[in-house]
């Protein structure tokens, strides 16, 4: 037949699968299938399925009742995840009201509240699971009551700039939270998730740095963001508190255009939880200001010539409970705009000019001003005439025609209008008058151009401005003669000096040239013309950098092209024009090959890397030349330094350091430590800091410290089970991503005496042949002990006298010989034991019987036998004697048979045991009286037999006639019952006779029984005992006593068998120990058999199994005593039985007897290996490294030994075969094995196998498997990437501000939002003055006016980055080029200005400078501009139409500083656009003022033994002066320390008598040049401390400033708090004890003094906080005593709701406290008062002595303190913040933001029992829900 599995046909097979059978199928069919409560777990196995679905019986769900639908719980089917079987589940409610819906899914059961309800009604579920033919059914019950929880609103203002991790809020302080956990954020917004994070424990963080900025638009003040926290309890996700974050800037700033209106800036409010309102006391007087739900808007505009240059006003932010409240501080900028028209300063202009004048003469200028900032003014011609003249928009009126008598009249009439772009001015009348020629007033209107290259000698030819008849030339400005030289006869001008373009008073320069008519005699000169000189550029000006040296930063590995922090679009500067000033880089230095200089922009450089990559480990920082060259045909060149510091990247592993590997450890030695690894790392900061962990081999049995690397056991190791351990310990260093390396080691355990030896049998038996040789060995007993070495020597012994044992090899003998005859069986007691200290031992019973040998002969009751008869007696059969012969051996060895040595003709014997003699049939009577003598032997049945004779003599008297005696009976036989007293007859054995001839009986060999003599009454003199001598033969005769005639008879007794032995059984308890394999069914197990010594009945014994603990699985045969199987087996389910086994015999009355048996079921593989849990469900990062630990699998195999030995497959598989990218190690840890990529795959589902039989050396084994659900964890490893890059765009100069450029720009990154690393946010990292971008968008705005931006075409870096909120963030930089378009000109200056002045001199005697403006236009020609100073008006003057600037008033440098800028503005007179410049004053020092000191006192601390010579210090005075030169001077000095005039103090003899020495100081000046100012102090006190050598220069100092650790919230009174490396040290060595300074518990915790050590005083009840703050501080033992002070935090685990101390014992103890410690106070103080009394009446006679002296002294001192106070004002930063108002929780103090920490400031006290002591000596309570940072 063959053999089917589980769910194949079985109609023609066997159905071979353990606990598996063939049933029919509801359709029909015949299939193998899973029996007896067994479920399939395989195809080929079946288990023992689960008797219950769930652990729990009870379920109770709190919700709201009115709310329908709502999942209100989940009943979890966890017991059937313990199968790797796929159950259908289903549910049944009763009573089935429509209230539940019961809905089935994989493991759990949903319970959905479909009905609103009132009550908390109580429900039966009925659960029940099916899979295959099996089925489990459950009933539950399900209460679902009223939740009293509401989940809280809770309000936070966050302040813009909080950190990222700072705690905002912890929703575990709420009271009504208890039970809940696996707290979460639940939020629709990507920005949301990325900005704030719920960990598990329920604290809200910061998840980044909170800057608007980065998330909002430029104008947005404030932005709410809304998440939800939920919280698991009992199944039931709830959300717990939902909370309203309003992120705020404390103060805004911004630009608007003059007269705009519109939103000057938003804000975003989703929630009714906030309001925010203009504050009425600080809205503008002459503006109206409008709020609506989103913007604030300007209504009305500012007008700025009405004076309004900056609209100021605070917003308030409110809470709507205004329970918070915090303000803004807005600052709005007005930008003038042209609204107003031109006004002339006049209504009528009158102009002279000589009739005649040339073309272009100019006539004069008219001025109108504008009211805007940002006018471009131009006038307009009216009139006859107007076309005859030209005016500019300066305002110049120049003719276009010559002005002649002839063509004009005397007076001409104009009218003129100005023109600002907008609006006309009114009409201004001007009048020329044509003056008649004269000839001092000739203007001959000439032209000449010069031209020079700047740089030559003095006297080079720049232009000949000779006109024939004219002599005597000169400049008409004395200016001009500075730089040129005219000939006053030739009319050749050349240079006076040398002149450099680069001076703008030398570049152009427009000079009228004078001349005298040679034939006239004139008094004035003629105007001959205008020399106009161009100074041409030569390449004589280097490259400057604006610094020596610039730093710059850029990370190791960088890839090409990245740009250097610090080092991008650096300006340089050449003051040369053209091809000389455009400049060119190079660098050059150690290290240059790692970089390139880029030239971006006009004469701006940037640093990237180039294509080699750059080691900081070998080259940290990099110096290196930059050179700039210009005009590379005549280069100048400019050199600067760049420091450029190569930041670290984690691209080093930690390192090992070199050492032994081996190590070893003694077991069952508890927590050790065995050594400490140690592992540096190249990199630095937190990639360099290296943290330990143990990543494989440890089994639970290692550890090892994070951060000193120590390795050491967590617990006991048992040797026998692993005597080595291979250990991976990992050094990961902190970078992100982290890097590791493993370092294996092995841990070899050493053997301790823990182990007794064992021996291989649990029962001995043996069997010794008696009296043999005790030379022989009987049997062998072996052990085993699993120590090693000398532990496991094991020595045998016994305390038996009969036996022997070789110690070594256990071999047992016989000490002398034994006699089966006197014992049959020993039980001996033999011991094992180790010599280990303490030596461990064993003992074991050996059975030995022993074995009959025919050792005993047959022996006779008698020597010697006579016996004498009648020829009357001569009878055949009659017995003439009886032979009673025993043997002591036993079986064949103790049967034997008679024989006789002769006369067998007449006599034989009959029986056995006992022989009677009798008469042979045929033997003749003899014929006379006759003696027959022979012997008797008696031979046993051994082999070989042994014999015994005895000698028989049988005298036959002859007797005639016939007997008148005869026994009628030959055989008489009687029965008597054993144990009963025969002194009665029981029988008689009477012959025939004559009854008239008296017979007198008598017995041969009667033994206990007699005859009576007469009657032949039996009877016995003692009870007889059956099992003794069952049967008893005997002769009697009868005997006339007349005649002698006689007659004898066999006499037998049976002993009839009472019942007065009880079964016994054949072996011991001992012997009874039986095994037999699991699922044996109907199988032998052994037999236990007894004897009774009893006959019959009462010997028959019948067998029954009195008692089976636990399960009656076994049966035995009634009558055999043979045990058999007769249930299921399973010895998972019960590994052994024991039985009580019951023999009885079957008397009327039974005896039992009764024994113990044990059987051990043995294992059979039926189990498949099963994981603790179904599924597992693990997060693992991205960036996790091969071998990264992720999560640790745990498989069981219910079976024992190597069939319960269970390993992994070290591949796990997808559903589909592919495999998975971890795989499983030995001790079912699970690592990385493979590259993990988010973007390609953020989930696997993973099959581990686990195999069983891992120890066996047969293949057939069993598999079980578990689900690993792995969800991949983003790392940010994808930087933003940009779309359509390199992006261009235009952008008009005149476009307003915000204004948009561009919006083409757009990154995306591929990682994932939730966390932030995929959200993109855009930056701007050059020219952000004039642009700005949408953080969100990648939009590009103006940010201000482009007036002001020199170049036409701007190159923008862009840069994208992302928001991770814990990986280091990515980035991507693009470029955008965008062109200014220019539609008019505009000024620009082409350089930067100078004015060197001196301190305090007089304007007139002060240099001056000429300030160009340029066009903005490629011939670069100058501007016709106009010029005014628009900051420093007052004190500079600048000319409006040359640009001369100089100094108007003097300029005091301490004042203003020794340098400042004065703003110059150049207005293009066409068209108004204007541009202004910096120019730097430069102001020399004067020594105008003395040095003053500005203590009264200067101190200075020295040791006692300082040497003579050492040089103390110096006194400091302060002098405004830069060049101020004091000199020190005493007024009372010492002898042990000198004053140098410099200041310098020096010791001048030995300090060791001084603890003190007081000087008197005075401070002058010599080179003084200005007024006496003597309000200022110029003499100080000097104050030296001497201290001794011992003094205390160093506090205490603990290894860490914050120490964190946990404690069981239930520790006893006693218990230590351990904190890892909790000490201070003292570096002066002294001495330091404890104290604790600060607490937030009430005084649960003591701290010893002297050791530091923390321990529970009282114990916590819940009053206390989860997180126990307490600072403690450090006392070091000197005179001079120093404190250093750290935090310990301390988080209760277990939080357990206890009964409270009440108010009043609290306060009690509090009280009692506090009376000690106002005692001890108490005393303290009267003691110091006392020594200040005396101290301060000393004190007060030595004041009263010199008070007058210090009078005058110290009230100057106390005036000019005053003055600083009253000049220093009350005025702070207060405002910044959120204000505080009737808060309900701590103030914020001590603010600790360290991530995972609760800050005070959120912890809400919540309502109290009225029991409950304050946590302060006055508590607060809770009454609303608003956090605010």
């Amino acid at each position: 037949m063959a053999n089917a599995s589980l769910d194949e046909d079985c109609s023609n097979a066997r159905c071979v699968v353990v606990n598996s059978s063939c049933v029919t199928t509801p359709a029909g069919s015949r299939r193998c299938a899973c029996v007896n409560k067994n479920v399939k777990i395989s195809r080929t196995g079946c288990s023992m399925g689960p008797s219950i679905l769930s652990s729990n019986e009870t379920f109770v769900f709190s919700t709201d009742l009115s709310r329908t639908p709502q999942t209100v719980g989940l009943i979890p089917l966890d017991e059937l995840s313990k199968f790797p079987v796929t159950f259908s589940t289903e549910a049944n409610v009763y009573p089935d009201e429509g209230i539940l819906d019961l809905r089935s899914s994989p493991g759990v059961i949903d319970v959905v509240l479909v009905k609103a309800i009132n009550d908390a009604p109580t429900f039966v579920v009925v659960l029940r699971a099916t899979a295959g033919e099996f089925t489990v059914q459950q009933v539950v019950t399900v209460r679902i009551t009223s939740s009293s929880f509401t989940p809280e609103d809770v309000t936070v203002m966050l302040v813009e700039g909080t950190r990222r991790g700072t705690l905002i809020a912890d929703v575990r302080t709420d009271g009504s939270l208890g039970g809940y956990s696996n707290y979460d954020m639940e939020t629709t917004d990507d920005t949301t998730r990325a900005l704030f994070i719920v960990n598990n424990s329920g604290q809200v963080l910061c998840g980044q740095d909170m800057f608007l900025s980065d998330f909002a638009n430029a104008d947005t003040v404030a932005k709410e963001y809304i998440i939800s926290v939920t919280a698991t309890k009992g199944g039931q996700v709830a959300r717990v508190a939902t909370f309203y974050i309003l992120l705020f800037r404390n103060a805004f700033t911004t630009m608007v255009r003059e007269n705009w209106r519109g939103n000057i800036l938003s804000y975003s409010i989703t929630s009714s939880r906030f309001r925010i309102d203009i504050k009425e006391d600080t809205r503008p007087d002459r503006l109206e200001l409008t709020k609506d739900l989103t913007t604030i808007r300007l209504v009305t505009g500012a007008d700025y010539e009405a004076g309004i240059r900056n609209i100021n006003f605070i917003l308030d932010i409110v809470t709507t409970d205004n329970a918070k409240s915090t303000t803004v501080d807005v600052r709005i900028k007005i930008e003038d705009q042209n609204d107003e028209p031109p006004e002339f300063q006049k209504a009528v202009y009158d102009f002279s000019l000589l009739a005649g004048s040339k073309r272009n003469s100019v006539v004069g200028v008219v001025s109108a001003t504008d009211r805007d900032t940002g006018g471009r003014t131009s006038f307009h011609l009216y009139g006859a005439y107007k076309d005859d003249f030209n005016i500019d928009n300066d305002g110049v009126l120049t003719s276009k025609v010559d002005l002649t008598k002839e063509r004009f009249p005397s007076t001409i009439p104009l009218r003129v209008q100005a023109y600002d772009g907008v609006a006309y001015s009114n009409e201004a009348n001007i009048t020329v008058y044509l003056i008649s020629f004269t000839s001092n007033a000739i203007n001959l209107n000439r032209t000449f151009l010069g031209n020079v290259s700047e740089s030559r000698p003095p006297g080079t030819p720049v232009a000949n401005v000779a006109v024939s008849n004219y002599t005597g030339y000169k400049f008409a400005n004395s200016r001009a003669n500075n730089l040129l030289k005219l000939n006053l006869t030739s009319g050749m001008v050349t240079t006076a000096i040398v002149l450099d373009r680069e001076n703008t008073d030398h570049a152009y320069t427009d000079f009228t040239i004078q001349a005298y008519m040679d034939s006239n005699d004139q008094c004035s000169p003629v105007t001959i013309g205008q020399l106009i000189t161009n100074v041409t550029d030569i390449n004589d000006n280097a490259p400057k950098f604006s610094r020596s040296s610039y730093t710059g930063r850029v990370k190791e590995s960088s890839n090409p092209g990245t740009l250097v922090d610090g080092l991008v679009d650096v300006v340089v500067t050449d003051d040369d024009s053209g091809e000389n000033g455009v400049v060119n880089f190079a660098l050059t230095g150690t290290g240059s090959n790692y970089f390139a200089v880029e030239k971006s922009n006009h004469n701006q450089f940037t640093i990237k890397t180039s294509g080699i990559r750059i080691d900081r480990e070998v080259t940290p920082y990099v110096v290196l030349t930059l050179t700039g060259t210009d005009n590379p045909s005549d280069p100048q060149t400019g050199t600067t330094t760049l420091n450029i510091t190569v930041t670290d990247v984690n691209d080093n592993t930690p390192r090992f350091s070199n050492g032994t590997t081996v190590f070893s450890v003694e077991e069952n030695a508890g927590p050790t430590t065995i050594t400490t690894v140690t592992a540096t790392d190249e990199d630095e900061g937190p990639n360099r800091q290296v943290s330990y962990s143990l990543v494989e081999g440890g089994f639970g049995f290692f550890e090892v410290n994070g951060s000193t690397g120590a390795v050491s056991t967590v617990k006991e190791i048992d040797r026998e089970n692993r005597n080595i351990f291979n250990l991976s310990i990992e050094a990961r260093d902190q970078g992100s991503p982290s890097r590791a390396s493993v370092l294996a080691i092995t841990v070899n355990i050493l053997d301790v005496n823990d182990e007794k030896p064992t021996f291989s049998q649990t029962f001995y038996k043996g069997n010794y042949t008696e009296n043999t040789s005790c030379t022989a060995n009987i049997l062998t007993v072996t052990a085993t002990d699993l120590d090693e070495g000398s532990n496991a020597n094991i020595r045998f012994s016994t305390t038996s006298s009969n036996f022997t044992v070789d110690p070594t090899s256990g071999a047992i003998r016989c000490a002398n010989l034994l006699d089966y005859e006197e014992m049959q069986q020993h039980l001996i007691e033999i011991k094992a034991e180790n010599p280990g200290t303490p030596s461990m031992s064993d003992t074991v019973t050996v059975e030995i019987n022993v074995e009959d040998v025919n050792d005993n002969s047959p022996r006779f009751d008698k020597t010697f036998y006579q016996s004498e008869i009648t020829t009357w007696e001569w009878v055949t059969n009659n017995p003439v004697d009886v032979f009673e012969v025993t043997d002591n051996d036993s079986g064949t060895n103790g049967q034997f048979t008679f024989s006789m040595s002769g006369h067998t003709d007449k006599f034989f014997i009959d029986g056995e045991t006992v022989g009677v003699l009798r008469i042979q049939e045929v033997a003749s009577q003899p014929g006379a009286s006759t003696t027959y003598n022979f012997d008797v032997t008696a031979s046993d049945k051994g082999s070989p037999p042994r014999t015994a004779s005895v000698s028989v003599s049988v005298h036959v008297k002859k007797i005639e006639g016939n007997s008148t005696v005869r026994f009628s009976y030959k055989e008489f036989r009687f029965t008597i019952v054993e144990n009963q007293q025969y002194t009665t007859p029981f029988g008689t054995a009477r012959a025939s006779h004559d009854v008239s001839v008296p017979v007198r009986y008598t017995l041969i060999h009667g033994g206990d029984f007699h005859i009576d003599p007469t009657s032949g009454e039996l009877t016995s003199s003692r009870p007889q005992d059956r099992e003794a001598a069952p049967n008893h033969t005997m002769v009697v005769r009868a005997r006339d006593v007349t005649t002698n005639a006689s007659d004898v008879a066999v006499i037998t007794v049976t002993i009839a068998d009472v019942n007065d032995n009880a079964p016994k059984f054949l072996t011991t308890t001992a012997q009874h120990v039986f095994s037999v394999p699991e699922n044996a069914m109907d199988g032998s197990v052994g037999a236990i058999t007894a004897e009774d010594e009893d006959a019959g009945e009462n010997g028959t014994i019948t067998y029954s199994i009195e008692s089976q603990i636990p399960r009656p699985h076994f049966s035995i045969d009634s009558g055999t005593g043979h045990i058999t199987v007769s249930g299921d087996l399973d010895r998972e389910t019960v590994a052994n039985y024991s039985l009580i086994i019951k023999a009885m015999d079957n008397a009327v009355t039974p005896l039992p007897a009764t024994t113990q048996a044990t059987i051990l079921i043995t294992d059979v593989n039926d189990n498949t290996p099963t994981f603790t849990t179904t599924a597992y469900s693990v997060t693992v990062r991205e960036n996790s490294t091969n071998l990264s630990k992720v999560t640790i699998v745990t498989a069981a195999d219910r079976d024992v030994g190597c069939n319960g030995s269970v390993s992994y497959v070290a591949d796990t598989v997808m559903a589909n075969g592919t495999v998975c990218p971890f795989k499983v190690l030995e001790d079912g840890v699970v690592k990385v094995s493979g590259y993990l990529d988010y973007e390609t795959t953020s989930t696997y589902e993973c099959i581990i196998t686990a195999v069983d039989r891992h120890k066996c050396s047969d293949t057939a084994r069993r598999t079980g498997s578990t689900t690993l659900s792995v969800t991949i964890f983003d790392f940010n490893d994808n930087p933003p990437v940009f779309h359509g890059a390199p992006y261009r765009g235009n952008i008009s100069r005149n476009a307003g501000i915000n204004s948009l450029v561009t919006d083409i720009i757009t990154a995306t990154d591929r990682d994932d939002k939730a966390n932030g690393n995929g959200l993109v946010k855009y930056h701007i990292l050059s020219n952000t003055d004039y642009f700005t971008i949408n953080r969100t968008t990648g939009s590009i705005y103006v940010a201000t006016s482009l007036d002001t931006l020199n170049d036409d075409e701007v190159t923008l870096r862009i840069k994208a980055t992302d928001l991770p909120q814990t990986d280091p963030p990515m980035e991507a930089i693009t470029e955008i080029t965008i062109s200014i378009i220019t539609d008019q000109p505009r000024p620009y200056f082409k350089k930067h200005y100078t004015l060197q002045a001196k301190d305090n001199e007089a304007p007139e005697k002060g240099e001056s400078i000429s300030i160009r403006a340029y066009v903005r236009r490629a011939s670069e020609e100058e501007c016709n501009c106009t010029y005014e100073v628009t900051a420093d008006a007052s004190s500079f003057h600048i000319n409006s139409m040359t640009g001369e600037m100089r100094q108007s008033l003097e300029i005091d440098r301490e004042e203003t500083g020794s340098q400042f800028y004065v703003t110059v503005k150049a207005t293009d007179l066409h068209s108004r656009y204007y541009r202004t410049t910096n120019v730097k004053v430069i102001v020399d020092d004067v020594n105008d003022n003395l040095p003053y000191f500005n203590s009264t006192e200067q101190k200075f601390i020295l040791n006692e033994s300082t040497p003579v010579g050492y040089m103390i210090g110096h006194v400091t005075s302060f002098d405004p002066d830069e060049n101020s030169k004091p000199r020190y001077t005493i007024i009372q000095g010492h002898d042990a320390v000198e004053l140098l005039s410099n200041g310098t103090l020096v010791v001048r003899a030995s300090l060791l008598n001084y603890t003190d020495i007081r000087m008197f100081v005075k401070v002058t000046e010599d080179d003084f040049d200005g007024r006496v100012n003597n309000t200022l102090p110029t003499d100080t006190q000097v104050s030296i401390e001497v201290r001794p050598d011992d003094y205390n220069e160093n506090a205490p100092k603990f290894v860490h400033e914050k120490y964190e650790t946990s404690m069981n919230f239930l520790a006893e009174v006693g218990a230590e708090v351990h904190i890892d490396d909790f000490r201070a040290t003292d570096a002066d060595g002294h001495n330091i004890t404890y104290g604790i300074k600060t607490r937030n518990d009430r005084g649960n915790l003591n701290i010893n003094n002297k050791t530091g050590t923390i321990s529970v005083g009282i114990r916590f009840d819940d009053t206390v906080p989860t997180i126990l703050k307490l600072i403690i501080e450090a006392t070091d033992e000197s005179p001079h005593s120093r404190t250093g002070s750290c935090t310990v935090l301390i988080t209760l685990k277990d939080f357990t709701a206890t009964e409270c101390i009440v108010e009043n014992e609290y306060l009690r103890l509090q009280q009692d406290r506090q009376q000690r410690e106002l005692f001890l106070g108490l005393f303290i103080a009267m003691a110091v008062l006392l020594g200040l009394i005396s101290i301060v009446a000393v004190f007060a006679c030595y004041k009263w002595r010199t008070v007058r002296r210090g009078i005058q002294y110290h009230e100057n001192i106390q005036t000019a303190r005053a003055k600083e106070g009253k000049e220093s004002g009350d005025g702070g930063y207060d405002n910044l913040g959120a204000r505080e108002e009737d808060t309900p929780y701590n103030p914020l103090r001590d603010r600790d933001f360290s991530a995972g920490v609760p800050n005070p400031a959120y912890v809400s006290s919540g309502p109290r029992p009225a029991c409950v002591p304050p946590a302060e000596p006055h508590p607060f309570q809770r009454q609303s829900s608003n956090y605010r940072i």
